[in-house]
């Protein structure tokens, strides 16, 4: 069993002097540090354990490096700010229908008499396709029952398989099909035409 200090017994201060009385204080106060700084300690600032930081964990606000410059979060006034800007030239046009015939009449509306109400665009990548391109042999037969057929080229050696410049992603593609979910290898699957195997 671990030795423990015993208590010590106070002393009588009505017979100490001065000095050490004082004496006494700055011992009182070494130790009231030394047990402060021990309370301090939990694993992010000492060798402990994180098991040894007990329940009241307390959570540790990171402090920013950069200094405050006194103004408000946020846009600064007189800032202009950009933001999306529609273009005179869209790629594709997608005019949405109107009902056949009036929501109250119940009359046919007539649609070469509609103008556009409002715009708006979205813009976005491309998305990925891929060309399939079938490579075939021919073979024919001379007049003289000699027998020809074309070989195909060094580079196209399996009945199918990723060209030049999807070769590439299909290294990587096991690991990032992976983390994909099985709707998100079906969207995959329609966009490109290719099955992720």
């Amino acid at each position: 069993m671990l030795g423990m200090s015993k208590k010590q017994p106070l002393p009588d201060l009505s017979i100490l002097t001065h000095a050490e009385k004082d004496a006494l204080i700055l011992s009182f106060f070494s130790r009231l540090e030394v047990l402060e700084s021990m309370v301090r300690k939990d694993s992010h600032n000492s060798s402990k354990p994180p098991s040894s930081d007990g329940l009241a964990k307390k959570t540790r606000k990171t402090r920013s490096l950069r200094e405050a410059s006194g103004k408000k979060a946020g846009g600064q006034v007189g800032h202009k700010g950009t933001t999306l800007m529609q273009v005179k030239r869209a790629t594709q046009i997608v005019s949405h229908p109107l009902p056949a015939q009036c929501a109250r009449c119940h009359n046919p509306l007539p649609q070469e008499q509609a103008r556009v109400a409002q715009r708006r665009q979205v813009f976005d990548v491309p998305a990925p396709a891929c060309d399939v391109i079938e490579h075939r042999t021919l073979e024919l037969v001379c007049r003289c029952g000699q027998s020809h057929t074309s070989i195909f080229p060094a580079s196209v050696t399996e009945p199918a398989q990723y060209g030049p410049n999807l070769s590439p992603f299909g290294v990587m593609a096991p690991g990032v099909f992976a983390l994909m979910t099985p709707p998100e290898t079906s969207n995959w699957r329609v966009r490109t035409g290719i099955k992720v195997a």
